[in-house]
């Protein structure tokens, strides 16, 4: 359970010890953001917190273009949950939405569609839906930020099926274009490497260069200083993007 005057003690010092642990809802902008957000800190009345991004969005708000929460460490809010869950939230992670509906996740897991949604709502608060939608948007928003990877082909490495639901996304969620939240300057290249950007929490040591064997491909992984590190994708196609990038981050952190 979150305290939220512990909560807006760690935005008003952007607390990095705090990022991904929770996220900040302002009442006033409809956007949500990270403990270490360097926008003003919103007056004490006009914000919740949210345990997940997932929850923070489902709650009607947006991600924040300037602490990009797309890129915050993992929350454990997850933590304690049913192992079933666990494992579903690994699955979804893993783009298992992306390739079939809530009923085929269900299957894999051994239960019902409908056991498996009363599951999620009882203990996440959330439905399966309501948190693949929140990955599939934050992979676009990140593959659309950190790389040169034309806007087709990360509709389709998001899961969106189609240009005109990745473009109907983006406007729902930031009120512009894919193409307007490109970096100034880059230009579609498919052939250049593909490479995002993830922070950590002061007490991770990153070390040094870590490579990763995927089903599907290779990451490496190495510090790119100021709590971030950088994940470089060798060999890995287009539909696989998603699972190398959690899995590459399942690695580093936890041990895979």
């Amino acid at each position: 359970m979150l305290d939220p005057d512990q909560c807006y003690a760690a935005i008003r010092r952007r607390d990095p010890a705090m990022d991904g642990l929770f996220f900040t809802a302002v009442h006033t902008t409809r956007i949500y953001c990270r403990p270490v957000c360097p926008a003003r800190t919103p007056d004490r009345a006009n914000v919740t917190f949210h345990a997940s991004a997932a929850a923070a969005q489902a709650a009607g708000y947006r991600p924040c273009l300037r602490c990009r929460p797309e890129t915050a460490p993992d929350s454990p809010a997850w933590a304690g949950t049913l192992a079933s869950i666990h494992r579903a939230l690994r699955l979804i992670d893993d783009g298992a939405l992306a390739e079939g509906g809530v009923a085929m996740l269900a299957e894999r897991l051994g239960m019902t569609d409908r056991h498996l949604r009363r599951l999620f709502v009882e203990h996440l608060g959330l439905t399966p839906l309501a948190i693949e939608a929140t990955r599939r948007l934050h992979l676009a928003k990140h593959l659309v930020h950190d790389t040169r990877l034309p806007l087709t082909d990360i509709a389709f490495a998001a899961g969106y099926g189609s240009v005109r639901r990745f473009n109907e996304a983006f406007q729902a969620a930031f009120g512009r274009a894919p193409s307007a939240l490109r970096r100034e300057g880059t230009l579609p290249d498919p052939a250049a490497p593909i490479t995002v950007t993830i922070a950590h929490r002061p007490d991770f040591n990153p070390g040094g260069p870590v490579e990763i064997a995927l089903p599907e491909g290779h990451a490496e992984v190495t510090p790119a200083g100021d709590r971030t590190l950088r994940i470089t994708l060798t060999d890995v196609p287009l539909p696989a993007l998603g699972r190398a990038i959690a899995a590459a981050k399942r690695a580093v952190f936890a041990g895979g």
